[in-house]
């Protein structure tokens, strides 16, 4: 009898073995009134340090939050052998930053702050916290404009499923990844992927590809989070009194031991 019941309990288990793994139901957004996902609202990035470096790095006054892990697939920015002594200098010279300046950042580097989503049939219109930064991810399908360089780039997109894919190119060569000299040339071409997870999660994760700068494309990614109390976003008034360079200059951050290795 003890052996029939061992029997039993081995067939069985081979059994469920054998059948596929049962996965997560899929959420279901809210449409907007055209039938697009709705993801209208403020939304918060889960970035950590990410402002101040996209590597792995220490915490600081300049430096911000501690990353043990930074938001870089493999914690390395791939680039060639110039473009990584020009990283040795920028690092070293924080007071360089162009947003410092109050310049805009770029993509994927304002997605770092908060930011406003508001939808229509034509477009997705982002309004950045940080610089009073805006962007239009045109649906419209057309493609994009030819001879045009511009902070944010020109930014196209659709949906996939919960997926929000955006193109953006026409990229310019000042605009940075973050406050410790990761740049990129005008070649930067960025696929971005917003995954709706569920009400209040965003799963954010960009592709970016640079044969000036980088020897092979990379990716980053992080998650944001709905605002609980949504507002507009606040008023960054970074033109007014800025004396930040200043700052920078007097208390100038060493950051060589944290990127010189990688």
């Amino acid at each position: 009898m003890r052996l029939s019941f061992l029997a039993l309990i081995a067939v069985s288990l081979a059994f469920a073995q054998s059948q596929p793994a049962k996965t997560a139901q899929a959420y279901t957004p809210p449409r907007t009134a055209d039938g697009q996902p709705d993801i209208e609202g403020t939304w918060q990035p889960q970035s950590g340090g990410a402002i101040y470096s996209v590597l792995p790095h220490s915490g600081g006054f300049f430096l911000g939050n501690e990353s043990k892990t930074g938001i870089v697939d493999g914690a390395v920015l791939p680039y060639q052998p110039w473009a990584q002594e020009e990283v040795n200098h920028l690092t070293d010279h924080m007071e360089l930053d162009p947003t410092g300046h109050c310049h805009y950042e770029g993509i994927p580097h304002a997605n770092m702050f908060a930011f406003r989503v508001y939808q229509t049939p034509e477009y997705i219109a982002i309004l950045h916290e940080n610089m009073h930064a805006r962007r239009l991810i045109y649906l419209n399908g057309k493609p994009h404009p030819q001879g045009y360089k511009a902070w944010m780039g020109d930014s196209r997109g659709h949906w996939e499923g919960n997926v929000l894919v955006v193109d953006v190119a026409d990229n310019n060569d000042k605009a940075v990844f973050d406050m410790a000299g990761h740049f990129h040339s005008d070649a930067l071409h960025v696929v971005e992927r917003f995954t709706i997870v569920d009400k209040n999660r965003i799963d954010y994760e960009a592709t970016f590809d640079d044969p000036k700068v980088f020897t092979r494309p990379f990716k980053m990614g992080f998650p944001m989070r709905r605002a609980a109390n949504p507002q507009e976003p606040f008023e960054s008034d970074c033109f007014g009194g800025e004396r930040d360079q200043e700052h920078i200059v007097n208390g100038l951050a060493t950051l060589k031991e944290h990127y010189y290795s990688k």
